[in-house]
């Protein structure tokens, strides 16, 4: 599936168009959670984040960093998709790759949270990715380079070790140093709902309702529930009990959702 892809010099990336052909087989679903690949009808792709934001893949080369191919990606209707909001890009899995821009001539290695940091001689480099270094440095292009920041330079290679990088970053979600006790749902309309609208989360865990739509919602549980809700404020709950908890919206109670805790 690894296909040419159109570069675009945007938020929004065309990742999606490899993608594609799952839009004519796959059924759209609601049952998607932090740390899931997510689309909808068009071509870009997506990581959606504890913080109940999505993240795009700004193009293919930084998508296989983090991934082999595109089988877990969940199709969502455009009505839910439009509901979560944008977090931002995608930057390289730590360790993976080097990278460099066309405006500047100097190689960097990526470390977490995308910080660059300077590889400075052939030496440095072989010894960090050995033989076949050249082939492991990466173009970006500069208007996705505002991702990143540059951080302090790797003057000897016991600072920094790529394969040990790459394993202390298991996700995206923690890449961007996204703390997985506070979760977001974001309420949308009364057709597309909460979002996501099942909830998977372990004991302790703070879950915030932030409403991204112009009518006022509210958020009714068992013992808990919120005020009523304009436009862009929240309400937090912390759930310190295992089990499964449901609640709605009590102006509109076809609105429903689900909070699992677990240990």
């Amino acid at each position: 599936m690894k296909k040419s892809f159109v570069r675009a010099a945007a938020l929004v990336s065309t990742l999606g168009l490899a993608v594609a052909p799952l839009a004519s087989s796959a059924m759209t679903t609601t049952a998607f959670g932090p740390g899931d690949l997510v689309k909808g009808s068009g071509s870009a792709v997506y990581y959606f984040a504890v913080n109940g934001k999505r993240y795009v893949f700004p193009n293919d080369k930084t998508y296989f960093t983090w991934y082999k191919d595109f089988s877990t990606v969940k199709q969502l209707s455009d009505g839910m998709l439009s509901t979560i909001p944008l977090g931002g890009n995608v930057t390289y899995r730590p360790g993976v790759k080097m990278v460099k821009i066309t405006t500047d001539p100097r190689t960097y290695a990526v470390d977490q949270s995308g910080v660059l940091r300077h590889v400075g001689s052939e030496q440095l480099a072989e010894t960090l990715y050995g033989l076949n270094w050249k082939g492991l440095i990466d173009d970006v292009p500069d208007a996705f380079f505002t991702n990143y920041r540059v951080g302090t330079a790797i003057a000897v290679a016991t600072e920094y070790r790529p394969a040990d990088v790459t394993a202390q970053t298991t996700n995206i979600n923690f890449d961007k140093q996204l703390d997985s006790t506070k979760m977001t749902v974001t309420i949308g309309t009364k057709d597309n709902g909460f979002v996501p609208p099942t909830l998977t989360v372990k004991k302790g865990t703070a879950v915030t309702w932030t409403n991204s739509d112009g009518t006022e919602h509210n958020v009714t549980g068992n013992g808990w529930k919120s005020d009523m809700l304009k436009y862009n404020q929240s309400y937090t709950y912390t759930f310190n009990t295992v089990g499964s908890f449901d609640y709605k919206d009590s102006n509109f109670p076809v609105m429903q959702g689900t909070v699992n805790v677990v240990n």
